[in-house]
């Protein structure tokens, strides 16, 4: 989706904020992979490099466009460089999602089996406008929604971890999953409300936030 006029280079700023927080939860996402061998851990770390490197590769994207002043009423040279953005921070964030929801199948059953053998499941580091005539508006809706479902599944997953493996940590990361799912909601309906945008950056900021703070608790805890 492309943000409003007035909101793009606040967008870039918090794009590229959230890309390094991505960055962080990925690398302590490694850390704990590192000391737990847990492999759900390993794949959180895969999706969440992978978000942002997409969000890096937007925002700067987007700062490029704002900086040349595009007009955003017919396709130009730094219009495609802003669809170029556009297409891999999608592209990117759907292939980290489906990696999470695989991997989330794979923990839950091994955990049912576990469970079902009598083993005890520990804790530890377990749960983890403008008219542009551009792809931008055409296909960000329809983009948003992909990513809506795709983050209902994780969410469907992560709640069967909860009845699995129930800790402060999980709930907490299951919020944190919930406040990314309603800012791709919030930034799908924004052709309604430009302020719809401007909420959805900043729960998906808080959302990433949420995540890191609990890895970096799971970290210092354990």
């Amino acid at each position: 989706m492309f943000p409003p006029r007035w909101f793009l280079p606040y967008d870039a700023f918090f794009q590229l904020l959230t890309a390094f927080v991505a960055l962080a939860v990925a690398l302590y996402a490694l850390r704990g992979h590192k000391w737990v061998k847990e492999k759900i851990l390993y794949n959180l770390f895969l999706a969440f490099l992978l978000l942002s490197v997409g969000l890096l590769i937007n925002g700067v994207t987007l700062a490029y466009a704002y900086a040349l002043r595009v007009p955003f009423t017919a396709p130009s040279g730094p219009l495609v460089m802003a669809d170029v953005g556009f297409w891999a921070y999608y592209f990117m964030s759907m292939l980290a999602y489906t990696l999470l929801i695989f991997a989330y199948i794979n923990h839950l059953r091994e955990a049912t089996v576990a469970l079902a053998g009598g083993l005890a499941i520990g804790g530890g580091w377990g749960a983890g406008g403008g008219n542009a005539g551009s792809s931008l508006l055409i296909a960000g809706p329809f983009m948003e929604l992909v990513l809506v479902l795709l983050l209902s599944m994780v969410i469907v997953g992560q709640l069967a971890h909860l009845m699995v493996k129930r800790n402060r940590y999980s709930v907490m990361v299951t919020l944190s999953f919930l406040l990314l799912l309603a800012s791709h909601v919030l930034i799908m309906l924004s052709p309604l409300e430009d302020v719809m945008y401007v909420m959805g950056r900043v729960l998906e900021l808080a959302g990433f936030v949420s995540i890191f703070g609990v890895l970096y608790g799971l970290r210092r805890g354990g």
